[in-house]
């Protein structure tokens, strides 16, 4: 089958949610067609210019005849408020229709051939009402006016895939710029514009870093950064028309430093996808990674050449490789490259490893091969496959033959196997010997890779391919693996103490406590043990090590209440090491601190609730810990927390305040909370976030799983055709069936939800994990 070309007609009533349509498919098949099309109404089919004999079961259009040249479909279709396909986003005011086609929405715009490798042109033209506004991947050609309405009629786009279409149709307010001959332009619902001059920045210096990196130039004349209000995603990679939530896109001089540098981070995850994804495309969804990973990893490498205070590949520690090798150590894991044989799995596979795990990988191989050589091979595939379409086997060939190193032999192994190693290091009478083995929280499995081992030995920089055990022979006076982290595998050491002291950097120290954890989690060293390593990260200056520290706290505490008074003791120390910083780091750990010690030491959150009331005056990085401290400590804390909420203008204030209603501790106040959840009151692209958080919440768990049993259908239908509701799952049941597992179990028993069948998996595993912390 040939796809070449796509002339698409909407007329489109914005007032009654409606439009009609046609779609002309320039192509050639001598099989049967079928043509990709949910819950339209097809009203007539037309094969080479004959109407064709064909049916329609509400999902495809099947044509029987040979096709010659081109199919042409009249249509009708309504705008639900569905959050995938075309939709409403209502605001405050209004409501704009908007798209969201990955991985298979554009069929429920229209009929379409909805497949990545299917690449071909598209012209799109609109009629609307006169005083809309209209959005597309292209610039307008022409705008004529016709019966009280407006066509507009959109320049062709270059071949792309269906996924990667946009159109957003309402009232928008803009901030522009050019860079060079591309209009860049931010676009969100009135008012809100100003709020996006901070992403306007990042994304003209993205681009610009972006073609100097890989050599071709943005090749669309406009780039559109389009704030939607509501999104079951995060952002979307729109070929020159990229979509985001509000707090993905719009920060300012009022954000806190966590929301700048997160919008710093999508809008340049995002514009990676220009080249990643949009200009060369992966043959099928099982190469997803080759999209996700790779606009993980440059986006890191981006924003930590334009704002280096920031240290960025720390956060990459911290977001991308920690939760990827938490998840990858589950027998619920995946590959990187996964088999995708049903469209209803694609969604559930938008996980840690096809992004953080790829992302570090891809790390990994860098520091290998030399940032050089590294980035001629990019260069190389992308200009080998632009316009079209690849597999994962093209990029390694391009890696090996710039660097002459073997790429291939590698990376199959990383990309094909699930998991990753744990090197065993104790100490004999005739050296260090090195043991590989799978690493996984339910106990260590054979298994091997070809790791590229990095280590100090006795202070010096050593490296090797490490394909089966070794010994490393000589006099041994200190020893820490894998340098800066750059390889994703474990390490265990005969004396952890002696590791930690061998460590020559922040990302070293992080590397230990992080291996440490998981060695915890796995049951390979003690609760007190641990306990007692952790105290020598009280005084830990640097932002990283001590914000894992934090996490890890954060979770025990979650987990077992009794972990509170160490946790109390590292936050405390912490939060008098970070007053009066004022660099971003400190500023940024400081709020993160407080907000945790708020929900452990009850003396500090009754000091810090009092500035609820100047709630919108007080430094942003420390009102999550003011909102979370008045959740603990407050009076009738859910009438004045759901009070501000509602005053609140900016999604960034109101997200922090919603999820901190979620550590209210009194039954009845933590009830009304979960009440406000599906009221219409909060947008329900937070609605999943804010109950994961409650599930976090060790005093109201009964009330947690009581309301998820009420609710669960309701969940279903608001996250309809998304992967949302998998997520949520994974994230909640770990905590929520903490001491009422057999509770949990009868309900889930019960349940028949497929598009969550991998989360509850990943969650139950995790549950059984972090219940072994309570004993």
């Amino acid at each position: 089958m040939q796809v070449n070309k796509y002339d698409l007609y909407l007329d489109v009533d914005y007032r009654k949610l409606s439009y009609k349509g046609s779609v002309t498919i320039y192509m050639s098949n001598e099989d049967v067609t079928n043509i990709n099309a949910v819950d339209l109404t097809i009203l007539r089919v037309k094969v080479d210019g004959r109407d064709g004999e064909h049916s329609y079961d509400g999902k495809a259009i099947s044509i029987k005849n040979p096709v010659r040249e081109r199919v042409e479909i009249e249509f009708e279709g309504k705008v639900p408020d569905l959050l995938m396909g075309i939709y409403r986003a209502p605001y405050e005011g209004g409501y704009m229709i908007t798209t969201q086609f990955e991985a298979t929405g554009a069929r429920r715009m229209f009929p379409c051939i909805d497949h990545p490798a299917y690449k071909a042109i598209f012209k799109v033209t609109i009629k609307i009402d006169k005083d809309l506004d209209a959005i597309f991947n292209m610039p307008p050609a022409r705008v004529m006016e016709e019966g009280g309405k407006k066509v507009i009629e959109f320049q062709e786009t270059p071949k792309m895939s269906t996924y990667l279409l946009y159109l957003g149709i309402g009232k928008f307010e803009e901030v522009r710029d050019r860079l060079g001959n591309i209009d860049v332009i931010v676009a969100t619902p009135p008012g809100k514009a100003k709020r996006g001059l901070f992403a306007l920045d990042v994304a003209k210096k993205v681009i610009k870093y972006y073609e100097d990196y890989f050599n071709i130039p943005y090749i669309l004349p406009k780039l559109h950064l389009i704030a939607v209000p509501e999104f079951a995603a995060g952002a979307m990679e729109n070929w020159g028309a990229i979509t985001f939530r509000e707090t993905a896109l719009l920060a300012d001089e009022n954000s806190s430093e966590g929301e700048r540098r997160r919008v710093a981070e999508v809008v340049a995850h995002e514009l990676a996808h220009q080249w990643f994804g949009d200009l060369v495309t992966m043959r099928w969804w099982d190469d997803l990674w080759l999209n996700e990973s790779f606009a993980t990893f440059m986006s890191y490498k981006a924003i930590d050449t334009l704002f280096p205070e920031w240290r960025h590949w720390y956060d990459f520690l911290l977001n991308e490789t920690g939760g990827a090798m938490m998840r990858d150590s589950l027998s619920t894991t995946h590959p990187i490259h996964v088999p995708v044989n049903k469209e209803e799995e694609i969604e559930q596979i938008f996980d840690e490893i096809s992004y953080g795990k790829g992302a570090s990988v891809l790390r990994m191989m860098e520091a290998f091969l030399g940032e050089g050589d590294f980035r001629n091979g990019l260069r190389k595939y992308l200009k080998a496959h632009e316009y079209s379409n690849a597999a994962a086997e093209d990029l390694w060939k391009s890696l090996e033959e710039a660097s002459g190193k073997p790429v291939v032999k590698i990376m199959e192994a990383w990309i094909t196997k699930a998991g990753y190693p744990v090197i065993s290091a104790s100490l004999g009478s005739d050296g260090i010997k090195l043991k590989q083995a799978r690493f996984k929280l339910a106990g260590d499995e054979e298994g091997k890779w070809p790791v590229p081992l990095t280590y100090y030995l006795n202070g010096d920089k050593q490296a090797q391919l490490m394909e089966g055990d070794l010994t490393i022979g000589g006099s041994i006076s200190s020893f820490k693996l894998n340098i800066d982290q750059t390889g994703f595998y474990r390490a265990r050491y005969w004396d952890w103490d002696a590791a930690l002291k061998a460590s020559k950097t922040a990302i070293d120290r992080w590397g230990i406590v992080s291996d440490i954890y998981a060695n915890l989690l796995q049951g390979s060293v003690k609760l007190k043990d641990y306990l007692s390593f952790i105290t020598k990260f009280h005084e830990e200056e640097d932002y990283l090590p001590a914000w894992e520290v934090s996490s890890q706290l954060s979770t025990l505490f979650a987990i077992n209440v009794s972990i509170r008074p160490h946790s109390a003791e590292f936050h405390g120390a912490q939060l008098r090491l970070l007053e009066g910083r004022r660099d971003p780091n400190s500023a940024l750990l400081r709020g993160i601190v407080a907000n945790r010690l708020a929900q452990v030491d009850d003396e500090y959150a009754k000091r810090l609730a009092s500035d609820v009331s100047r709630f919108e005056s007080i430094d942003p990085n420390m009102r999550r810990a003011v909102a979370t401290a008045y959740a603990v400590v407050g009076e009738r804390p859910f009438e004045t927390l759901a009070s501000l909420y509602f005053k609140l203008k900016n999604d960034e204030d109101k997200v922090k305040v919603l999820l901190s209603m979620m550590s209210i501790r009194d039954p009845s106040e933590y009830g009304l909370a979960l009440g406000l959840l599906l009221s219409g009151d909060v947008k329900r692209q937070d609605v999943g976030a804010a109950f994961s958080a409650g599930s976090y919440n060790p005093f109201t768990r009964r009330i947690t799983l009581s309301w998820l049993k009420v609710n669960i259908d309701k969940l279903r239908r608001l996250y309809q055709a998304t992967g949302t509701l998998s997520r949520i799952m994974e994230a909640s049941i770990p905590f929520l069936g903490l001491g009422q597992e057999g509770e949990l179990m009868a309900f889930l028993n019960g349940l028949n939800i497929p598009e969550a069948d991998m989360g509850i998996k990943v969650g139950l595993e995790l549950l059984s994990v972090y219940g072994r912390l309570r004993q």
